[in-house]
């Protein structure tokens, strides 16, 4: 699958596999119009455009932004996308609430289409770089860390096997498919099995200007 969001900022074409059906709204499981909405009224008043600068800035009818705002309208993932451009934001703080610490294999924003089935797992601050790890972690092993440095998100998404990932005394047990965003203070991730347990590690930091860090 092609990148849905991209790590900085919203630029990138939306892959036609999550284009929705032909002619109508994208495919989701649950309703997040009012999620939409919400979001919608707040990101367009935080970047000070009117709906008519909005209209503008996307080619879109300002009746479709009214729409919106109010959670009557069933837009496409490449209306939302064209609005997530203009607004400066991602996709995902356009469709979802904040994604919650733990993110079970089974919840999360669901971007499916007929031809395949997405879900948003993290939410990546707009002026960030990001480095992108696989990690494997040995069995009977513990990987201690001092915690992220000021403004740094980290993301421990489970392929396979299980660990327990958090602050000592406040782990979480983890397996495939689940997402936890780890904490800024020091903390711990072991593997629980007597396998390797692989996994997926994002680290986003802070740029300190266009194109560096």
């Amino acid at each position: 699958m092609n990148d849905v969001v991209p790590s900085r900022g919203c630029r990138g074409t939306l892959p036609s596999a999550l284009t929705g059906k032909e002619k109508g709204g994208w495919e989701r499981v649950g309703s997040i119009e009012q999620t939409v909405a919400a979001n919608l009224r707040r990101l367009r008043k935080r970047s000070g455009m009117s709906l008519s600068d909005m209209a503008r800035h996307t080619g879109l009818a300002k009746s479709t932004f009214t729409n919106l705002e109010s959670g009557t309208g069933n837009p496409t993932l490449q209306t939302l996308w064209s609005i997530a451009e203009a607004l400066g934001c991602t996709l995902a703080d356009v469709i979802h609430e904040q994604i919650p610490q733990v993110l079970r294999a089974d919840e999360g924003a669901r971007v499916d289409s007929e031809s395949s089935r997405g879900r948003i797992i993290a939410q990546i601050p707009v002026g960030t770089g990001v480095d992108v790890y696989e990690v494997t972690f040995l069995p009977g092993q513990t990987h201690n860390s001092s915690g992220g440095r000021p403004g740094m998100t980290e993301y421990l998404y489970v392929i396979d096997g299980r660990v327990s990932a958090g602050v000592p005394g406040q782990e979480e047990t983890l397996g495939p498919g689940d997402t936890y965003r780890l904490p800024e203070e020091p903390y711990r991730i072991g593997s629980l099995d007597d396998v390797e347990t692989k996994t997926i590690l994002l680290i986003a930091n802070p740029t300190t200007g266009p194109g560096g860090r």
